[in-house]
């Protein structure tokens, strides 16, 4: 378990399939993700039990402190420790959690993971040219943008432009407090 000041992260069990159906479902979340829609429950628990054993991600499940509710999910994909990267990717889904800096302790507590116990030297991510609100988070922990992949991905009935963000383990430790990780 990872832990943050109001949240935690634990790795995805069968229990939390519901919730991430409905936020995957919800139209509002849909539209800063990149999934075929809808999704089932049964479909999910499919994908879980598979990418549960696949060492090269780590798929977790943001939870409130006070109460244990689910709010969210992140992680990491493509772990390559031959390169010492990580993509990684996070969703807060219960939209009344939105804009109260829950994203960013997550992703910080995702970061200080990836840097000091995975070990890695970077971690990247994609995001829609038009998520300005995880774009500028990403900004604000220190990523820069690598580069805008012009009509990447055909999604929700269009083609849509991702950009490319890219932090190193040195940028991420300078931009904290001294050099050191601040506990999130």
């Amino acid at each position: 378990m990872l832990r943050g000041k109001r949240i935690y992260l634990r790795l995805m069990e069968e229990k939390d399939i519901p919730y991430k159906v409905k936020w995957i479902n919800d139209p509002v979340v849909r539209k800063t993700l990149n999934f075929s829609y809808p999704i089932s429950e049964v479909a999910t628990k499919q994908w879980l039990s598979k990418v549960a054993l696949d060492s090269s991600r780590k798929d977790f499940i943001v939870c409130l402190k006070e109460n244990d509710n689910p709010i969210g999910y992140g992680g990491f994909l493509n772990i390559d420790p031959k390169n010492s990267k990580a993509e990684t990717y996070l969703g807060i889904g219960e939209i009344s959690y939105w804009g109260q800096g829950y994203g960013r302790e997550a992703m910080q507590i995702l970061l200080n993971y990836a840097f000091t116990e995975l070990g890695l030297n970077k971690v990247y991510s994609y995001s829609w040219s038009e998520n300005k609100g995880m774009i500028n988070l990403n900004k604000s922990l220190g990523f820069k943008i690598e580069g805008k992949l012009e009509q990447d991905v055909f999604s929700h009935g269009e083609y849509r432009d991702r950009v490319v963000m890219g932090l190193l383990k040195k940028d991420y430790f300078a931009k904290q407090d001294g050099g050191h990780v601040i506990d999130p």
